[in-house]
């Protein structure tokens, strides 16, 4: 007997969209096709709806444990379920202390065991004093590392060239996947101190300190090394269609992997000047003419996923009393509007397919991270991860329908198309549409070597 049957939805599978049922035992995917005669516990009618695989976000900022006053992995989890994410991989910066070591990553692990209501992976940080921990590190449950080529606060140092290249050559040698924040940090510091001493505060000297020659000088170097040190990497949320090709070259000689974001897709420059601190973020947001020919990159299949980069802050952490706008905080939400966000700009106004959709918020991620095919697709034996996908329904995002902490977001007022009606995960509905119904600690850490319904808790 099957524990619960979907059914009577258009399940975009890995062969491609067709109705079909899904059904889900012991947690995992036991079942798809015309399912009328099984038996089940529970049976959901998902007439008209998309059945999707729970999308898989590679890239988020819990902030627990230490800076919870901005989310933690409870709210920020619920708001994930509610985006229709089943996974999440938490980044090495975002909380106090970092994870740079084996005892903080046991610290993060301990705070998401006990609140996660999503399956979640742990970036560990590659900074310029814990190559040495990296493959300890990694045996303890980091799934891979992240490293900034610039600036990124006090707690977490840069890596220099240096760093980067001991690191890299580690990675090599353990066989983890170090991901970067590419931009120069020469660059963009030397420019900075000059736009603040010059009293230059305004949105276009940052625009100008974050220029795209900053991203593409950063991610050429880290690529270069890279391919000497043996290592793979990812680079993390690129801005520009001319990053894409620079790795999409690189391909051809090194095992390498890009992902972008919505708000790069969404938004340009005109929406910075307009939006202020509330679109802040690095790299910076482009021009226009930038935002789609990074479409045209991800239509062609140039891009290895899109995942949020969900950066929570507080309300004032946007809005310094300074007026400043470089003392605004960086980042922006998004791990709950993603998928509405992707559907309505890449499927609806640009034609992306459904697969093409898939594949870059589910298998894409599930795959750079070591988790597929546990996780990213609808197939006998894979989790069962499952969203139920209202592509009809449009929505307002407005603070009322959030789940993070601070509820605000650069895409509020907007309305978005498709809508989040269920999140399944190991086959228990997570989120129904209108609440988060699994409890605090549901979710499971995720490693490479099992990273499913049997991963440790």
């Amino acid at each position: 007997m099957l524990d619960l049957l979907v059914s009577g939805g258009t399940a975009v599978l890995p062969q491609g969209p067709a109705r079909a049922d899904v059904g889900v035992a012991d947690g995992r995917i036991a079942a798809v096709g015309d399912l009328s005669a099984f038996p089940a516990r529970q049976t959901i009618d998902v007439s008209g709806l998309l059945v999707l695989p729970a999308l898989v976000d590679g890239h988020v900022h819990f902030n627990d444990p230490g800076l919870t006053e901005r989310e933690d992995f409870y709210t920020g989890s619920c708001a994930a379920a509610a985006g229709g994410v089943g996974s999440v991989v938490e980044m090495p910066l975002s909380g106090n202390p970092t994870v740079t070591s084996v005892e903080t990553l046991e610290a993060k692990k301990t705070q998401a065991a006990a609140k996660s209501v999503v399956d979640y992976g742990l970036w560990g940080g590659l900074v310029n004093d814990n190559v040495s921990q990296m493959e300890a590190m990694s045996q303890n449950g980091a799934l891979c590392f992240k490293a900034f080529t610039c600036f990124a606060g006090n707690d977490f140092p840069y890596a220099n060239h240096d760093v980067l290249w001991r690191g890299l050559v580690e990675a090599g040698r353990i066989g983890a996947l170090v991901g970067v924040h590419c931009e120069d940090e020469e660059l963009t510091s030397v420019r900075e101190k000059r736009a603040r001493a010059e009293g230059r505060l305004t949105v276009r000297s940052f625009l100008e300190a974050h220029a795209p020659e900053t991203e593409e000088l950063a991610v050429a170097g880290l690529l270069v090394m890279a391919r000497r040190a043996g290592a793979r990497v990812h680079v993390c949320h690129a801005t520009l269609a001319e990053v894409v090709d620079i790795v999409t070259e690189a391909k051809k000689h090194q095992p390498a992997t890009v992902e972008t974001c919505p708000h790069y897709l969404v938004f340009n420059e005109s929406d910075l000047e307009r939006l202020g601190g509330e679109l802040k973020c690095t790299p910076a947001i482009r021009t226009a003419a930038d935002v789609e020919r990074l479409w045209d990159r991800v239509l062609s299949g140039k891009v290895d996923m899109i995942c949020s980069d969900h950066s929570p802050s507080t309300i004032p952490q946007k809005n310094p009393l300074s007026g400043c706008f470089w003392d605004a905080w960086g980042g922006t939400e998004g791990v709950q509007t993603t998928l509405s966000v992707l559907y309505g700009e890449g499927v609806a106004k640009r034609g992306m397919s459904l697969t093409q959709l898939v594949q870059l918020l589910c298998e894409g991620p599930a795959k750079v991270f070591g988790l597929f095919p546990q996780k990213g697709q609808l197939a006998l034996g894979s989790d069962g991860d499952l969203t139920l996908f209202d592509p009809n329904a449009r929505w307002t995002v407005t603070p009322e329908a959030l789940f993070y902490k601070n509820r605000h977001s650069p895409y509020m007022g907007m309305e978005l198309c498709g809508k989040v009606k269920t999140t399944i995960v190991r086959g228990t509905v997570v989120y129904d549409g209108n609440k988060v119904l699994a409890p605090a600690g549901f979710g499971r850490l995720l490693s490479r070597q099992s990273g499913g319904a049997g991963a440790d808790k």
